[in-house]
C-alpha cells in the first residue's frame, strides 16, 4: 500500500536564488531551527516542509535550494528536480529577493521561471533590518520583475513577517485554498539515520514512493533533517531523513558539526528510529556508536539492512548467518528487529512502516500488577536476587509498571540500605521480555526502597529472626533472684 502525503494544508513554496534568506524566514515562519542558516551557497538541497501556525489557522510552508544553481553536477541538478517539484506542489509561491543587494541577474532569470507556471506569487523584499532603508525606493526598482509591490520584511528580526502572513492568508482566501484551523500533529515520528552513503536518502525516497529527497552516490548530500508528513493506512506519519553521521575527528566544516547536532535534536524528537546498515559492509564502529546513542535515548529501534539486492549468491540461510553478524556485532540490541531490503528495487520497503507501528504498539504495551507478581515470584525461585554489596538477598517486595514509551518498570525493595546487583536486573529485564515481548524497544527497570522497621530489617539482614539477649527477672526480695 503506497504512502500519500496529506494535502488538506495549502501549501507556500519559499523560492528565489542563493542567499535571500529562504531559511531564514522558513525558521520564522515554523517557530523552529530545523533549518540550517549559514552564508555558504546552496546549504538547503532538499525540500524542507513545516507547519505554520498565525492567527488559530495552519498552512503548510516547502522551503528550497536556490533556483541559481548549476545543473552541470548531479547534486545541482537533483536541487533543481526538488525546486521544480516544490513549484509543482505549491499553492502560492514566496518568490524572494535581498532588498540590500538589488535586482540581480539571477532574480530575473528566476522571474522568467515564475511567470511560465501561472502560479500566485507573492514578492518578499527580505534583509531590510535598518529601518532607514527606503523600501518604497526599492520597490520602485523592483517593478521590472512584474509581480506588483514587494512585501518589505526581515526574517533575521521579524520585522514585517506578521504583514507578509496577513497578505498570504489574503491570496490563498481569493485563491480557493485557504488555511484550515488549528491541528495537532499527533503523527509517528521515525528518524532514518546511519552513516554516510548507506542509502537512507534513496530508503525514504522509495517508503514515499516519491523523489522526495536528493539521492546521489555522493557522500553527505542530505545535510539537515527533512520531515514529511504522510498517511499509512489511515494512521499520520512523520518520516525524518538525516544527513550521514560520522566521527568528530573527521569533522572539517561548521557546517557539517551543525548538521550533526540537528540529527542529535532529530532523535530527541522521534519515537522510533532506523539505522540503515549497508548490506554489502561488515558493520563498523561508527554503525555501533550510533546503535549505542539510539539506545541511551530509549528509542524504538529498527535495524533496516539495505541494499540487500547488491548481496551475490543468496541462499536460504543467507540472511539468518548475516543476522547473527549483526547480533555479535550489537550484543545490547538483541531485543531490536532485523529487516532486509533493497531501495533501490523497493523491496520489502513498504514492511518498514508496518514494523514501525508494531514496535510503536510494543511501547505503549501496559502488563497488570497480578502478572508482574506472578512473573516477580517465579523469577525469584528460579534466581536468587543478588545484593550490590554485601552477603545477603535483598528482600523484593513487588514490581509494578510505571510508564510507557519506553516501557518503565519500578522493583521495590524493603529496607533502605539494600540494593539489587545490575545482572539480577539484567535477568530480569529478559524475562520480562520472555514473557511479554516488547520488540523493538529499551526497558527501563528502576529500583526503589520502602522503608522497614529496625528489627525487621536486622531479620532480613541476617536471613531469619535475629536472637535478642534477655535478662532473668528478678524474684523475691528486690536485689535477690
Amino acid at each position: 500500500m503506497p504512502a500519500h502525503r496529506e494535502r488538506k494544508l495549502p501549501i507556500i513554496a519559499l523560492v528565489g536564488r542563493a542567499n535571500v534568506g529562504k531559511s531564514t524566514l522558513w525558521n520564522r515562519l515554523t517557530e523552529t531551527t530545523h533549518a540550517i542558516v549559514s552564508d555558504t551557497p546552496h546549504t538547503t538541497r532538499d525540500r524542507k516542509y513545516g507547519r505554520v501556525l498565525w492567527r488559530g489557522q495552519n498552512i503548510e510552508v516547502v522551503d528550497t535550494g536556490g533556483l541559481d544553481v548549476s545543473a552541470t553536477e548531479e547534486i545541482g541538478r537533483g536541487m533543481l528536480k526538488q525546486v521544480e517539484l516544490a513549484l509543482a506542489d505549491a499553492d502560492l509561491i514566496l518568490f524572494l529577493v535581498d532588498a540590500k543587494a538589488g535586482i540581480l541577474p539571477q532574480d530575473e532569470a528566476a522571474a522568467k521561471i515564475l511567470h511560465k507556471l501561472k502560479k500566485p506569487v507573492v514578492l518578499v523584499a527580505n534583509k531590510l533590518d535598518d529601518i532607514r532603508f527606503l523600501a518604497d525606493a526599492w520597490n520602485r526598482a523592483s517593478l521590472a520583475l512584474r509581480f506588483g509591490p514587494a512585501i518589505p520584511c526581515s526574517a533575521a528580526t521579524g520585522r514585517g513577517v506578521g504583514d507578509l502572513l496577513d497578505r498570504v492568508y489574503e491570496e490563498l482566501e481569493r485563491s480557493g485554498r485557504p488555511p484550515l484551523p488549528a491541528k495537532k500533529l499527533d503523527g509517528l515520528k521515525l528518524v532514518v539515520m546511519g552513516r554516510p552513503n548507506v542509502g537512507k536518502s534513496s530508503l525514504v525516497n522509495a517508503i514515499l514512493g516519491e523523489e522526495r529527497v536528493i539521492a546521489t552516490s555522493v557522500a553527505h548530500t542530505t545535510r539537515e533533517p527533512i520531515d514529511t508528513s504522510f498517511i499509512w493506512k489511515g494512521e499520520d506519519v512523520i518520516l525524518i531523513d538525516t544527513a550521514g553521521m560520522r566521527k568528530r575527528s573527521k569533522l572539517e566544516k561548521k557546517l557539517e558539526e551543525e548538521a550533526l547536532e540537528r540529527n542529535r535534536e532529530a532523535l530527541k524528537r522521534a519515537d522510533i528510529a532506523l539505522l540503515v546498515l549497508d548490506a554489502t559492509e561488515e558493520p563498523r564502529s561508527q554503525d555501533k556508536h550510533l546503535a549505542g546513542l539510539m539506545k541511551d535515548e530509549t528509542k524504538g529501534l529498527i535495524l533496516v539492512v539495505n541494499k540487500w539486492d547488491l548481496v551475490k549468491d543468496k541462499e536460504e540461510s543467507t540472511s539468518r548467518k548475516y543476522a547473527a553478524e549483526i547480533r555479535a556485532s550489537f550484543p545490547f540490541l538483541s531485543w531490536a528487529p532485523i529487516i532486509f531490503v533493497s531501495a533501490k528495487d523497493k523491496l520489502r520497503t513498504g514492511k518498514i512502516l508496518d514494523l514501525a507501528f508494531r514496535v510503536r504498539d510494543e511501547r505503549r504495551r501496559q502488563i497488570a500488577y497480578n502478572a508482574l507478581q506472578k512473573l516477580l515470584k517465579t523469577v525469584v525461585a528460579h534466581k536468587k536476587p543478588l545484593a550490590e554489596l554485601g552477603n545477603y538477598s535483598p528482600y523484593i517486595h513487588d514490581v509494578t509498571q510505571v510508564g510507557i514509551d519506553p516501557p518503565t518498570f519500578v522493583i521495590t525493595i524493603k529496607g533502605g540500605k539494600q540494593t539489587v546487583h545490575d545482572s539480577w536486573i539484567r535477568y530480569f529485564e529478559n524475562r520480562l521480555r520472555e514473557k511479554f515481548g516488547f520488540q523493538g524497544t529499551p526497558i527501563i527497570v528502576k529500583v526503589e526502597h520502602l522503608p522497614m522497621p529496625q528489627v525487621q530489617q536486622q531479620e532480613a539482614e541476617h536471613g531469619g529472626k535475629k536472637r535478642v539477649q534477655r535478662r532473668k527477672r528478678p524474684i523475691g526480695r528486690k536485689g535477690m533472684y
